[in-house]
């Protein structure tokens, strides 16, 4: 099954197409592609018709402008383009109250590059692990490279980043760039984390973690950074990154994993990229979560948006529903379409027509 539509009316059958996990073909804003060039051509991509990441065996884009996104749970995102893999963020095996993808970090045999928005378990554990069996480098930032560092990683495989313009901040594949973006941490306060895990406790229908859970969180706890207070709020303040994607072919994407204030760094990106065809940007908080990652909407002004973090933890958060934002967003920029991601299902983008997949 597959819909096709045209800009204008494309931005709700892209939520129910994806919520409903049928294929879907949209255009991006500027597609150079009209009405009347509809074409399947992503459809027969095998990189479009599997559920398995490239990172873990699954087949490449045979389209050299195609770019592959899969969401792989909180804010881990696989992108592929030209034979490449990048993750953005390294959490590959999540914690029990997480929906579960299936992947193991063991899985995982092919990666070029990593980049870790902060320096939060969920978001970096499994990084040393990755880039030691495939040899990519990972760039994060000062408290992120400490931490890869002293988990043996050794330092050409090691970018640290501050990401405010320096010398360093991008790395360099075939047909594209990335480059550090300072960005800021949210900070949510203790009694409205209190009230958000009060109201998840007393809906949700999972009894606690079983014996073997809690033995694999207390794992995953131990893989990951140990923080002191300071280093907590360095984090908040200066060790949270964006990252923005530069095709060579123009294509742009930003990707964020925690909906802080924007900072200084974000608006002079904006100054000489005034508008991104993806973004994919932090969407959680609940009665906060819409008037955060409206801020990033209102600055990157995107094509396309893919949260991260969206989806809750069990007895501890609920998953943000996405056609709220949708709503929010087409308030402010009607031609944006907003995507809800399937764990690991295909996202693909023809970089030079616009075309979106979602298969």
């Amino acid at each position: 099954m597959m819909f096709l539509t045209s800009i204008r009316g494309r931005r709700w059958l892209a939520l129910l197409a994806s919520a409903a996990g049928v294929a879907l073909t949209v255009w991006l804003s500027g597609s150079n592609v009209g009405a009347q060039g509809y074409h399947l051509g992503l459809a027969d991509e095998p990189a479009c018709q599997s559920l398995t990441p490239a990172s873990a065996g699954g087949p490449m884009p045979n389209n050299q402008n195609l770019m592959v996104l899969r969401f792989l749970g909180v804010a881990n995102y696989e992108l592929t383009y030209r034979g490449q893999v990048i993750l953005l963020d390294a959490g590959i095996e999540l914690l029990p109250w997480w929906a579960q993808t299936g992947l193991t970090r063991d899985q995982i045999t092919k990666v070029d590059g990593i980049f870790i928005g902060h320096a939060h378990g969920e978001h970096l554990w499994d990084a040393p692990y990755i880039a030691e069996r495939t040899g990519a480098t990972v760039m994060g930032d000062p408290i992120s490279a400490k931490f890869l560092r002293e988990a043996g990683l050794p330092e050409q495989q090691v970018a640290e980043v501050k990401g405010l313009g320096e010398e360093g901040d991008t790395a360099t594949f075939d047909g594209f760039t990335v480059r550090a973006v300072h960005g800021y941490h949210n900070v949510i306060d203790t009694t409205y984390i209190r009230a958000i895990r009060t109201a998840a406790n007393a809906v949700t229908l999972t009894p606690g973690l079983t014996e073997a859970e809690e033995a694999f969180r207390q794992e995953l706890g131990e893989r990951g950074p140990q923080l002191d207070p300071d280093t907590r709020q360095q984090v908040v303040t200066d060790g949270t990154m964006r990252y923005y994607v530069s095709l060579d072919n123009g294509f742009r994407l930003i990707y964020g994993d925690s909906a802080g204030p924007v900072t200084d760094a974000e608006r002079e990106l904006t100054e000489t990229v005034p508008a991104m065809d993806v973004a994919l940007i932090p969407y959680y908080g609940l009665e906060m979560a819409i008037p955060l990652t409206m801020n990033f909407v209102r600055l990157f002004k995107p094509s396309v948006i893919l949260p991260t973090h969206f989806d809750g933890h069990r007895a501890r958060t609920l998953d943000m529903p996405v056609a709220p934002l949708a709503l929010a967003v087409h308030e402010e920029l009607p031609q944006t379409t907003v995507l809800t991601p399937l764990l690991k299902a295909p996202i693909c983008i023809d970089t030079v027509t616009k075309e979106v997949f979602v298969g």
